[in-house]
């Protein structure tokens, strides 16, 4: 029995979501509500105390951590490899996840906590206290507080801009040697890439296009055409649904 309790299609809680569309893994997906604060009840935290999405459950196993649980899957669960058998392909697929889950995405993140944050309704600070005081994680609490109060600093969110900008050459030079990020084939890198920057085309067409940079964006038409990628896609419930539509017809896909 495979489980996964996580969100939309969308950043560290889509990674299995698009992985194991990919394999052709049949899975129960346990929508978490993470408008709603779902991560943080009593239930979801009996089942990971951390309060974090996604989570895995296999065989009786309890899985987080996003991108570690990637590689047990691919070598648990049927379906094609998503991990080159080439060692050094395999350090590329491994660096490529390192960039991407502590240096680039978190700064993605950081613009969709702030457009969270403008979503949210004004709150009483009282129930700000009140909410984050159940959140198992120092470093986590003190996001949260900032999305709820729409308190992210303009600062943190300039850095975070510039930091994507800069970042957006590493792949189109990556992609210069291989038509995947870690080499001839889609990997574990493509995943986690993918499924947090796959609007980029349209929420930074002035950087990201056909001008500028042809062969991130042969990459997007490439990923964004995966019978597995549509499929993980389509889970969606909410915006993350438009977007992708919208990110297509962009693409011409």
């Amino acid at each position: 029995m495979l489980e996964v309790h996580t969100w939309e299609p969308n950043a560290n809680s889509g990674k299995p979501l698009l992985m194991l569309k990919e394999k052709g893994v049949e899975f129960a997906y346990r929508y978490v509500d993470i408008g709603k604060r779902e991560q943080h009840s009593p239930a979801y935290l009996a089942l990971n105390p951390d309060g974090t999405v996604p989570t895995v459950v296999h065989d009786g196993l309890v899985l987080t951590e996003s991108s570690p649980m990637l590689e047990y899957l691919d070598a648990a669960c049927d379906g094609p490899p998503l991990r080159p058998r080439d060692p050094y392909l395999l350090w590329r697929m491994r660096r490529w996840i390192r960039f991407l889950d502590l240096e680039y995405c978190p700064c993605l993140a950081m613009f969709g906590g702030a457009g969270a944050s403008q979503r949210m309704p004004a709150q009483d600070p009282a129930e700000i206290d009140r909410h984050v005081q159940g959140i198992p994680i120092p470093e986590r609490r003190r996001v949260w507080r900032l999305i709820m109060a729409r308190q992210i600093p303009a600062a943190a969110l300039a850095e975070s801009a510039r930091r994507i900008l800069a970042g957006i050459p590493r792949f189109e030079e990556a992609l210069a040697e291989y038509p995947y990020l870690a080499g001839p084939e889609f990997s574990l890198a493509d995943v986690v890439a993918l499924i947090t920057v796959f609007a980029m085309p349209l929420t930074h067409p002035e950087a990201v296009n056909d001008l500028r940079t042809p062969r991130y964006m042969d990459w997007f038409r490439r990923c964004h055409a995966r019978a597995g990628t549509q499929a993980a896609f389509a889970l969606g419930r909410g915006w993350v649904r438009g977007r992708v539509a919208e990110t297509r017809q962009q693409l011409g896909i």
